[in-house]
């Protein structure tokens, strides 16, 4: 399946804007896991960083909001496993819908291959359990910083 989602995201130019270009708005993170708690955590980071998030706790769930919110939704976060439609079964289907939507694959299980490569640039991968840290790095490498961090939420 990895090797799938690698051909999917590979390296074609993006008509996206990127950060720094005129257009740029980092726009909504869909953040993607069936573990409330984890989810409380990310999106307590996320928003002090700037970013604004909608949470699904599966990946069918996630399509549906995706698509009522395709327009805002700059990013998804997904978990690797979860129940009714998993991760890299999300990454695939909005790959469709959205060539150019960066996506993080969040996961306690090595995966087969290096999804940091060369040419997976709107694809990346980060080992659980991750520092918030970490998690607010991948998101600004991936969709760059937000316009303004938020004050008192």
């Amino acid at each position: 399946m990895i090797s799938v989602i690698k051909k999917l995201f590979g390296s074609s130019p993006s008509s996206r804007a990127q950060a720094g270009q005129q257009a740029f708005a980092p726009g909504t993170i869909l953040f993607v896991d069936d573990e409330p708690e984890v989810r409380k955590l990310a999106r307590v980071c996320l928003e002090q960083a700037g970013y604004k998030m909608i949470e699904a706790d599966d990946g069918q769930k996630a399509i549906d909001l995706y698509q009522a919110e395709r327009e805002n939704i700059g990013l998804v976060v997904t978990d690797v496993l979860m129940p009714r439609l998993d991760g890299l079964g999300l990454a695939t289907h909005l790959h469709k819908e959205d060539p150019e939507l960066p996506i993080l694959l969040l996961s306690g299980h090595m995966l087969e291959e290096d999804l940091w490569a060369e040419g997976n640039a709107r694809l990346r991968y980060l080992m659980k359990p991750y520092r918030l840290q970490d998690l607010e790095s991948a998101v600004v490498d991936l969709v760059g910083p937000a316009a303004q961090p938020s004050v008192g939420t």
